[in-house]
Order: C-alpha cells, then structure tokens, then sequence
C-alpha cells in the first residue's frame, strides 16, 4: 500500500531570521537595536528597540510610577503584595465566612477598588498633558475627573443641565450663569473628543 506524505513548509522562525536587523530607536544612533525597552506603564507589550548603551541609559529614566500620586503608588504597591487579587482569611463555619467577605466589601476598598479609583489608577496623562486651561476648567465646571470620554461627559451634562435649566429656577441669576457655563464647558470638551 502507498502512503502519502504531505511536504511541509519549513519556515523560519522571528528570532532565527538575521536579514531584519532592526536599528536603534534612539535619535541618530546607528547601532543595532538588540535590546527591548518598554514604551508606557500601560502599554507594556509595546517596545521601543535601543542598541547596549542607549537601552542603559533609558532604563535609568524609565519610572513605573511617573505622574502617579502617593496614593496611587500606595494602592499600586498593596495590589501588587496579593498579585491584584483581593485576599482575607477563610476561617469558622461558612455563616461567619459570609460575614467576614461582606464586611471586607464594605469596609475595606482598597484592595477591591470601585470602578472610579480603577480608571484614576490607570490614567496615563494622555489627555492631562494635552489640556487647555479652558478645558481643565471645563471639567470642573462638569464636575468629572480624568479620564474623560463621551459618556461620562454627557451623563454629566445631563445631571446638571436638570438642576441648572432655566425653567426651574425660574428668575435665579446664578442658576442661570451656571447653566450657560455648563453648556459652554460641554460643547468645549465634545470638540476635544472629537479631534483626538
């Protein structure tokens, strides 16, 4: 009986092809860049390629922690103690288990975070370092923190137009400059949005 063979294709695996040498990332360095260099806290899977010297020297500068509070660089470092999982001890009858899970929920948010210190921890400063004093002030005027994106600022919006709207406060000077601010402050950070 015959038997047939099918011929596979041998290709060559990435880190066995020579002919694509990449260069160093650094300006004007004509050296091979060999080494692997993180670009942000938040995108680690993304690399900038530095020949020996260069990936030293970036390294020297490179901080995890840059732009972050204390208080993010402390809740940082509690996460990283447990590997980002919430930990407490299990001990008793499973009613006094329950009980001990649902006092740690309450009390303690630290390790288990609502959804708002989660966004706050992992804010990059992208849109921080690019904002004008006017929509730094925008922002406050709409009462929301970084980072921003559409639905927040329009949920926003909406809550306050509903205080704020003239025909509520009908005759009420203050409603009314607070109310033409939110309008002002809401079209100021949709155009923002929109551009970037």
């Amino acid at each position: 009986m015959f038997k047939f063979k099918t011929e596979v294709a041998k290709k060559k695996l990435s880190w066995e092809n020579n002919s694509s040498i990449r260069k160093c990332d650094h300006m004007n360095c004509k050296e091979n860049g060999e080494y692997r260099a993180p670009k942000s806290r938040l995108n680690l899977n993304s690399y900038y390629f530095f020949c020996l010297s260069h990936v030293k020297l970036y390294n020297k500068s490179w901080d995890f922690y840059k732009d972050l509070s204390v208080d993010e660089i402390e809740l940082s470092l509690r996460k990283d103690i447990v590997w980002d999982r919430p930990s407490w001890p299990l001990k008793g009858n499973p009613k006094y288990i329950l009980e001990q899970i649902r006092s740690f929920l309450n009390n303690d948010y630290s390790l288990m975070e609502n959804e708002r210190d989660l966004q706050n921890f992992l804010n990059n400063k992208i849109y921080d370092q690019n904002l004008t004093k006017e929509e730094q002030k925008s922002i406050e005027i709409l009462e929301i923190k970084m980072p921003i994106n559409i639905e927040k600022i329009k949920k926003a919006y909406k809550r306050l137009v509903k205080i704020f709207h003239p025909d509520v406060n009908k005759e009420n000077k203050d409603a009314e400059k607070k109310f033409k601010e939110i309008n002002q402050g809401y079209r100021i950070l949709l155009k923002k949005l929109k551009k970037s």
